[in-house]
């Protein structure tokens, strides 16, 4: 399927927003939607046409209203339904990345055949609960690059590029792979193992309210919510990268993905706030039932990077 993501000027031109200026230093950021993609389709679905087109003028409306450049995945109703607005566009990962270093963590001891060490818990559990870096890094440097990149391969997530000197907040994602990732989380598949998947699921499950904000806005109250979050500034600008990744279960259009990945935000709330727009529509249109109010969900934390690009 052809997708795009949308690059939003608002009052700026697209030479402002994808060369943005501090410092004197200039701030790449992805590439905008061209002219020839600009009216692909965005969701798709054999059993549900209608529901696909209600998602896709809703995403488009909220993705329409931002600035900024902003990628878009959903995946429901065991794969039927699917949309994705630029969907092979490159963003950096964020602290959204140390789900692959988990996912690498536990194939790594399956591969073994072993149970994860407690130290290798204490490790994980930091990492995703409390986005924590120097557990990140610690992870990382004990798998080494072989095998997360083995983990990738085996997912067949050949658009998520490692960053050469390993950082995690640096490294590539999209959309897509961004979807077949929280697919390996939910489903039966030869890559984790049932245990394995619950544990990771469990690990995003129990994220500190403080990082709870992004995709679960607007969802069912009493959805099962698995989310990982990412937010990183340009060094020495108030320019940001906010992702939001979640999984949702126990709800009344069943299990579902949505992954919102975004760059070029003028500040963290900015990105947030984009967020949270787009998910909200996306759950109001799944579940047939108007969403809990973006003042009711937990506010963004104070605009402190999540140091990734450091990890």
């Amino acid at each position: 399927m052809t997708s795009i993501a949308r690059t939003n000027t608002g009052r700026g031109t697209a030479a402002a927003l994808t060369a943005l200026l501090a410092g004197g230093l200039a701030v790449a950021l992805p590439p905008a939607a061209s002219a020839d993609t600009a009216d692909a389709p965005v969701c798709t679905s054999d059993t549900r046409p209608e529901l696909a087109a209600q998602l896709q003028e809703g995403i488009l409306e909220a993705v329409d209203a931002r600035e900024g450049t902003i990628a878009v995945g959903v995946s429901a109703f065991d794969g039927d339904l699917v949309c994705e607005l630029g969907a092979d566009t490159d963003f950096d990962a964020a602290s959204v990345g140390k789900v692959i270093v988990l996912g690498a963590l536990l194939r790594s001891a399956m591969d073994e055949d072993r149970d994860l060490t407690d130290r290798e818990r204490e490790l994980a559990t930091d990492m995703i609960t409390v986005s924590g870096n120097d557990s990140a890094v610690e992870l990382r440097n004990q798998l080494g690059p072989a095998r997360i990149q083995h983990f990738l391969d085996l997912a067949g997530m050949d658009g998520t590029v490692l960053h050469p000197e390993g950082y995690v907040g640096l490294m590539k994602i999209n959309v897509h792979d961004q979807l077949t990732l929280l697919e390996l989380l939910r489903t039966d598949n030869d890559v984790l193992g049932e245990a394995e998947r619950d544990y990771a699921r469990g690990l995003m499950g129990d994220v500190v309210d403080s990082q709870r904000w992004g995709v679960p806005a607007g969802a069912p109250a009493d959805a099962r919510v698995h989310v990982k979050n990412g937010w990183l500034p340009y060094d020495n600008t108030d320019t940001w990268r906010i992702n939001s990744i979640g999984g949702f279960a126990g709800t009344p259009a069943g299990d579902y993905d949505v992954v919102v990945l975004t760059d070029g935000n003028d500040g963290m709330q900015y990105g947030v706030d984009s967020i949270e727009s787009v998910a909200a529509g996306v759950h109001t249109a799944l579940n047939g039932e108007s969403p809990r109010t973006l003042s009711q969900t937990t506010p963004a934390p104070e605009a402190v990077s999540d140091g990734s690009d450091r990890a």
